[in-house]
């Protein structure tokens, strides 16, 4: 046997070798952090130095400034557009592919099973078929100067996919580069145009209210337009003619979107006699879900004949909102009904048919396979109708609803989208006219285009393809699919659309409410309630006169001149009930609200205390009726904010009742006051016993979410925030959110940019991106305006050569190979 000692000198020989181990071990891993390191930077995408690229036919220079906008100088249109298209790509080409994959369906592939659904929703709706029709009419040749140019884009973004550096979420996500064609470009557009189709989101919800309640129920929500409310004013002028679960399925697969879809935006312009400087102002901020990136990308552009500073998105060549040398234009949705569902007749003998006025018409039908990564692919039949594709493929749950085939009539899917042509003629504009004809071009997404003039020039244009529907349809119903009469009759001419030019009022206006009617008509839609409106129609009539400064603070004003009334009505329908004052704390948030004027600061209590109140109001009146998915299918969309503020007034509605209750009628006072109970207890439990703590920038918080950091650790890598905002729901600072009884009210959209111009010193106008030109994370320009935006606070958008110049990042000489 060994002594007990015998193996102490292998010990001490191993114990001495550690320390060099541990050292090696470090050492090792401090050069491998290096070698990530100087990897990772290596990505950044690239602001100065030389580049020869094939395509290019001249020089191009790009000069970067400290916000890392391009500035764009060359010789001709084309090349300018190819270095664009190249700038672009080495910023965003993650957002473009992500764009491209939403659209056609393709999530799965990278993300896996939890993106199925998502999948067989774009898949069914046939978006990229619709795409695949545009580019093959308006893309097939280069011949005319929008042809030219969008292709030119495109041959930059694809030089990029070929010789630039692979994005750090490709390596991450395992997916292969491809490259982008022209079916691309109009899928984007798509995905836009699904974005403002709010038909979508809310048609099968009210059709299952219709169906399971009965008109008692359906006749308190605010289907169209409120009597008395706030609609935008139109002024003629003389120119010549140029099924619930699918709701809560739409709900779901826009919650788990990577790209941002459109939910708003406001815009104005004021007259030249309504200004200081004597010239028009111009200001717009879009309403987008919140992602990172951002959704904009500004430039800057400039070649002989062609000076244009512009808001691009991914994968679109043409700045959809700009300005050039002589006129600007914002965008804010029209929010216009063109989402039409239809209830089919089924052949019972024949599933694959379906009646048509007078006999059996066989559908289409298209096979479609999602490969998933990690499982095996998911193979489903599309069956499409004369209306557009039966919605049953997508969510079998809708079924129930119609207890028979469902088909969406959706105007993308009906002709060739001529909206990039609009987005092209409107920069090269040079006056009203031109800008006027650019705008009837607009078809499907309906927006609402905002115009000012250096000549004084203002308008407003609703521009779409309005469909002429028979009179007694309701299109918030599912039509007649089988008989003929629902069926849309045509579309209206763009001279019949709402619009004003120059009117006496001295500024047009639009916040995605209701306009007035034109040719007899009050155009249906998915109009947002009046809030926005009457709080910027209230700003502009006042007696003053407007400078860039007071429209700059106008565009971060949070009062709401509408919930001091909603809380005025509460505190009057329970006034009297001793509950209210039960506390000390009871009777101070009682007062807090009574004394509030509709403020949104990040200090204030008030919005604190009413957000809470009327979550519990909403949920305690509308969740046992429509049950949990439909309940908050219903919370997101615009119909129940058009609902609340009058259901709130109305003692007699039925939806007051607790349908689970028996013995009980609940009343609209007894839910106010239990709500208002439930209020005041539930927030000292979360906030504590300080009212005065109870800030709205604890509970109201904006987070910038990438797609890859939505789980931990790579949030905090990859997203920018949190951040205590102001602003709320239907505020001109519209950082809105989705009501929540938890008393926590994280921002899903907002603002996705600002921008202010003064039509008499373009080279001064202003604008500002809620986080950062870049996409790339360690990129200095990754976030770097956030706390500006967040602020309220803008930055220029420079035009002038030699102020770019002084305050450049670097300048990218681009040759041709």
């Amino acid at each position: 046997m060994k002594p007990a000692n015998a193996n102490q000198p292998a010990v001490k020989r191993h114990l001495k070798l550690l320390p060099k181990l541990l050292a090696s071990i470090l050492v090792l891993f401090f050069w491998l952090g290096v070698g990530l390191y100087v990897y990772l930077i290596s990505l950044q995408p690239q602001l100065s130095g030389e580049l020869q690229l094939a395509g290019l036919h001249q020089e191009v220079e790009v000069i970067f400034d400290n916000y890392g906008i391009p500035h764009i100088y060359g010789q001709n249109e084309e090349d300018v557009y190819y270095a664009l298209g190249y700038v672009h790509a080495q910023e965003r080409l993650f957002q473009m592919e992500m764009i491209r994959r939403i659209t056609t369906g393709r999530l799965a592939e990278i993300l896996g099973k939890d993106l199925v659904k998502t999948d067989r929703f774009f898949r069914t709706i046939g978006l990229r078929h619709s795409a695949r029709r545009a580019a093959a009419k308006y893309l097939r040749a280069a011949a005319q100067p929008y042809q030219k140019a969008a292709l030119a884009y495109l041959a930059g973004i694809n030089q990029f996919v070929a010789k630039g550096q692979t994005p750090v979420e490709f390596t991450l996500l395992g997916i292969p580069k491809e490259k982008f064609g022209p079916r691309d470009i109009y899928l984007v557009l798509g995905f836009m145009a699904f974005g403002f189709a709010e038909g979508f989101r809310v048609d099968p919800i009210v059709a299952k209210v219709h169906q399971k309640l009965g008109e008692e129920y359906l006749k308190d929500w605010v289907l169209q337009w409120p009597e008395g409310a706030q609609k935008i004013p139109v002024f003629r002028s003389n120119h010549p003619e140029s099924s619930a679960r699918l709701g809560y399925t739409v709900h779901q697969s826009l919650a788990q979107l990577p790209a941002a879809p459109w939910l708003g935006s406001n815009g104005w312009v004021v007259s030249a006699d309504k200004t200081e400087s004597g010239s028009v102002i111009l200001a717009n901020d879009t309403h987008m879900a919140y992602t990172q990136p951002s959704v904009w990308y500004e430039a800057h552009l400039e070649c002989p004949g062609f000076s244009f500073y512009g808001h691009h998105v991914a994968g679109v060549p043409f700045g959809l909102i700009g300005h050039n040398r002589m006129l600007a234009w914002g965008l804010t949705m029209f929010e216009n009904d063109d989402v039409d569902y239809y209830r089919e007749r089924s052949n019972p003998n024949n599933p694959n048919q379906v009646w048509v006025d007078d006999h059996w018409e066989d559908l289409q039908i298209r096979q479609e396979i999602i490969n998933v990564k990690g499982a095996e692919p998911v193979t489903f039949k599309v069956r499409i109708s004369r209306h557009g594709p039966i919605m049953n493929e997508a969510e079998a749950g809708i079924a129930a609803v119609a207890k028979a085939p469902v088909s969406v009539w959706w105007a993308f899917n009906q002709f060739p989208t001529t909206a990039l042509q609009a987005a092209y003629l409107l920069a090269h504009a040079s006056g009203l006219g031109e800008a006027r004809q650019a705008a009837a071009l607009v078809d499907v997404p309906g927006v609402n285009i905002m115009y000012g003039d250096r000549e004084g020039n203002i308008a407003w244009w609703a521009a779409a393809k309005l469909v002429r529907r028979p009179p007694h349809v309701n299109s918030k119903l599912f039509l007649d699919g089988a008989g003929g009469k629902d069926e849309p009759l045509g579309f209206y001419k763009f001279r019949e659309n709402p619009q004003s030019e120059n009117p006496p009022a001295g500024f047009v206006y639009s916040a995605n409410n209701q306009p007035d009617e034109m040719a007899g008509v009050l155009y249906p839609g998915y109009y947002v309630p009046e809030d926005r409106a009457r709080r910027i129609r209230e700003l502009l009539e006042a007696d003053t006169l407007w400078t860039v400064e007071a429209t700059r603070k106008m565009s971060t004003d949070s009062r709401s001149p509408v919930t001091p009334e909603v809380v005025a009505e509460i505190i009057r329908t329970i006034a009297n009930d001793a509950v209210i004052r039960q506390t000390p704390l009871h009777a101070r948030a009682l007062q807090i609200l009574r004394e509030w004027k509709g403020d949104h600061d990040v200090q204030a209590v008030a919005p604190t205390l009413y957000y809470k109140l009327l979550s519990c109001i909403t949920e305690s009146t509308f969740a046992d009726e429509l049950g949990p998915e439909d309940f908050q299918a219903f919370v997101s969309t615009h119909l129940m904010k058009r609902t609340l503020a009058v259901i709130i007034r109305n003692d007699e509605s039925r939806w007051w009742d607790d349908i689970h209750s028996r013995d009980i009628k609940e009343t609209r006072a007894k839910v106010f006051t239990a709500a208002f109970d439930r209020t005041v207890r539930e927030l000292e439990r979360q906030l504590g016993p300080d009212i005065s703590e109870w800030r709205w920038g604890r509970v109201h918080t904006l987070t910038h979410e990438h797609v890859l950091g939505r789980k931990w650790p790579l949030d905090k890598i990859f997203n920018i925030g949190p951040f205590p905002v102001m602003g709320g729901n239907e505020v001109i600072a519209n950082f809105g959110f989705r009501l929540s009884s938890a008393g926590h009210y994280p921002v899903t959209f907002g603002p996705a940019m600002r921008t202010v111009v003064d039509l008499g010193d373009i080279e001064n106008s202003l604008g500002v991106n809620p986080t950062g030109q870049s996409g790339y994370f360690l990129s200095p320009h990754y976030g770097d305006q956030a706390s500006l935006f967040n602020a309220g606070q803008f930055r220029k958008q420079m035009m002038n050569r030699p102020e770019i110049q002084r305050y450049q990042k670097g300048t990218l000489l681009l040759r041709p190979e």
